[in-house]
């Protein structure tokens, strides 16, 4: 099995991201401006952002899939997978 752990670098830069996402200023100037905003928290300018809405949410597939487990039907890897794309699902407003 094979088990894949997070960096420090990347645990720094998902807080990073966290506290401009919480942020409603910080998080406008993403939006209007991302390119400088990533570059000053050290994103690569080549990366695509995609901004969830009430009726739009983006599922991020996993890079790396178990293969095995996935012909084997395991439903706790499913599970899995559903809970690491639809985790860092937010709204501030909930849909009806």
């Amino acid at each position: 099995m094979h088990v894949r752990t997070t960096s420090e670098k990347e645990l720094e830069l998902g807080a990073k991201l966290g506290a401009i996402i919480q942020d409603p200023d910080a998080r406008n100037s993403l939006i209007e401006n991302p390119t400088e905003v990533l570059a000053g928290v050290g994103v690569k300018s080549d990366v695509t952002l995609y901004a969830d809405t009430a009726d739009l949410v983006h599922l991020i597939v996993p890079a790396e899939v178990d293969v095995a487990r996935v012909a084997a039907e395991d439903e706790t890897y499913f599970e899995e997978l559903g809970r690491a794309a639809l985790g860092t699902c937010m709204y501030d407003d909930i849909p009806d």
